[in-house]
């Protein structure tokens, strides 16, 4: 079987994952790896990559290549999202880490982000044949796409994400009404950078696809709410139906608390806890503003939705 593997040299993390080529084009997992850098706050303080974070990189490059090459894959696919292609020294960080991956970093256009975001969500996720919208939520930026599971209708892309904002707005331990008066400020504004004719498409936002690190984190909050028990990091959250009315109560409760007591809400993953209000925020404020009620959330996205792309299939999740 062939085996595949991406980099997802992101925003808030580094990340590998690695599949074999199943029957009826499967995607079978055979690795996933991350680590945690948080480019984006910088990038989102300063503009550029510090010299410290630019090593700290390379050496999470180092590690994860090291895990990759286990793996021995026949196809290798490597990524940059937002805070590479936004920093002013993003290509000089390139050219470093392309030496130590070994191969070429496509750096990504919002656009072509979004459209591999969508491959992945429609091959793991129920999209059918009316239009349907999708949100992927990343450390830097958010995607935005309209399709069915044959074509892609309209993409864009906006340089907004909680990664990234919280190094513009420098935001402190809670989030104030403030803060997330400024969050919804800075979405609405995204969204008018981003040519989507949604009128176009009644009803089209209603249930929304969503992936990203943020929506997998509220699903995991959101089941140990209703579950009452002990919340779990791990949980398979693909196709968890997340109300907005519940995103906002989310949202409300994560602003309130500091970041000790996030960590130790069941079902935190402790690596999300410091952006997580920030991210939660701007979910609720896209869905005022487009008219989603219910988020429904995809594990797959663009690392997925990459690896189709290069073994020329749709896919399906194992």
């Amino acid at each position: 079987m062939v085996r595949g593997a991406v980099w997802d040299l992101g925003s808030s993390s580094f990340q590998v994952l690695a599949c074999k080529l199943g029957p009826a084009q499967t995607l079978v997992p055979l690795l996933k790896r991350r680590s945690l850098l948080n480019l984006g706050l910088e990038v989102g303080a300063t503009g550029v990559i510090s010299p410290e974070r630019v090593r700290a990189s390379v050496t999470a490059a180092k590690r994860l290549r090291r895990a990759i090459d286990t793996v021995d894959p026949d196809i290798v696919v490597a990524l940059a999202t937002a805070a590479l292609r936004d920093a002013a020294n993003g290509p000089e960080v390139v050219g470093r880490l392309e030496k130590v991956i070994g191969t070429p970093i496509r750096v990504l256009e919002g656009k072509q982000e979004a459209r591999l975001c969508f491959l992945g969500q429609r091959a793991g996720t129920y999209v059918g044949d009316e239009p349907t919208l999708s949100v992927d939520l990343g450390g830097g930026s958010f995607e935005l796409v309209v399709g069915d599971r044959f074509d892609i209708y309209e993409s864009g892309s906006a340089p907004l994400g909680p990664t990234r904002l919280k190094g513009e707005l420098g935001t402190g331990p809670l989030l104030g009404r403030e803060d997330r008066k400024e969050v919804r400020e800075r979405v609405r504004e995204a969204l008018e950078t981003v040519s989507l004719d949604l009128a176009e498409y009644p009803n089209v936002a209603v249930r929304t696809v969503v992936s990203g690190g943020t929506a997998r984190a509220l699903a995991r909050l959101a089941i140990a709410k209703t579950c009452r028990n002990v919340g779990r990091s791990d949980w398979v959250v693909n196709q968890v139906d997340l109300p907005v009315a519940q995103v906002s109560e989310l949202a409300d409760m994560l602003a309130r608390m500091d970041l000790d007591e996030r960590k130790g809400l069941p079902g935190m993953p402790a690596r999300r806890a410091a952006v997580l209000p920030l991210g939660a925020c701007i979910l609720e404020a896209i869905a005022e503003e487009l008219g989603v009620e219910h988020y429904v959330v995809s594990e797959w996205g663009l690392r997925e939705g990459a690896l189709l792309e290069a073994y020329g299939g749709q896919g399906h999740a194992a």
